[in-house]
């Protein structure tokens, strides 16, 4: 199950890792900080549901070098 997913800078671009699933592929074609945390939430979400029947969301906070560090929560419906 995903916990957390990182959206780093990284030379030209930005690269997306996830954690907590024994994966993380950068992917520095992405330069748009914003384009890169959908992208990641995305993957994390559907990782979450394909493999693991859950539904989950993903809580941002910033880091000091520029990057975003995402919390992978399951999705509660109130």
């Amino acid at each position: 199950m995903p916990t957390r997913v990182l959206v780093l800078p990284v030379a030209g671009g930005r690269a997306p890792s996830i954690t907590g699933v024994g994966c993380g592929r950068p992917d520095p074609s992405v330069v748009d900080a914003a384009r890169a945390k959908d992208i990641a939430a995305a993957t994390v979400a559907d990782i979450a549901l394909r493999h693991h029947g859950r539904t989950v969301r993903t809580d941002w906070e910033p880091l000091a070098d520029g990057g975003r560090a995402g919390n992978v929560r399951e999705d509660v419906a109130a």
